[in-house]
């Protein structure tokens, strides 16, 4: 079962980059990231970056800010998998509220580090080699800052109650009687087949 929900949102991230991209900075890696973080551990949560970062980045092309990109989503796996780890069972509401903390927080590492890294790479001469041209790559940064904390306000706590929703009804009496119901088929369709 663990497999099947990392694949499933290393699948969800990787669609969403390459092919069904919902915008500049609006993206899934930092909710699987989160996910991943909380419910496998921080081994998982980094190898679902790596691997989504590197799938999607292989089809997407990338420059040298990869090296910014990529470490802007592994540093924070970390984190999350060290400050979940600490708070391992709170309980429904107090799970997302602490997700979606730590997302804020990811989302705010992150656009401070990539956008250092934009004007330290920079090859275009955008920015100048100072504190005012560092300063410029932070305000040029602003509408995708906008753009990513709106999408983790939105997409790591509905992730996060998704999650929470689909382990209670897995749990459930209906999710039991539903598989029941099933093998009580497959046996029948068996008996037929065999008759």
């Amino acid at each position: 079962m663990r497999i099947l929900f990392f694949i499933t949102l290393v699948l969800l991230a990787f669609l969403e980059r390459v092919v069904f991209d919902l915008g500049p900075n609006v993206e899934l890696v930092t909710m699987v990231m989160l996910l991943t973080s909380f419910y496998l551990g921080r081994r998982w949560a980094l190898w679902l970056v790596f691997l989504v970062m590197v799938l999607s980045d292989t089809i997407l092309g990338n420059t040298n800010i990869f090296l910014f990109t990529w470490s802007g989503f592994l540093i924070p796996a970390v984190v999350a998998s060290g400050v979940f780890g600490r708070r391992r069972n709170p309980g429904g509401a107090k799970r997302v509220v602490l997700a979606t903390g730590v997302g804020v927080g990811a989302t705010l590492f992150f656009y401070s580090w990539t956008n250092f890294g934009v004007w330290l790479l920079d090859g275009w001469g955008m920015y100048s080699r100072d504190f005012s041209g560092l300063l410029l790559s932070y305000i040029n940064g602003l509408p995708f800052l906008r753009m990513q904390m709106a999408s983790t306000l939105l997409f790591v706590p509905a992730g996060f109650v998704v999650v929470e929703f689909l382990r209670m009804f897995v749990r459930s009496k209906i999710w039991r009687t539903f598989l029941n119901r099933q093998s009580i088929r497959k046996l029948d369709i068996v008996r037929l087949i065999t008759i």
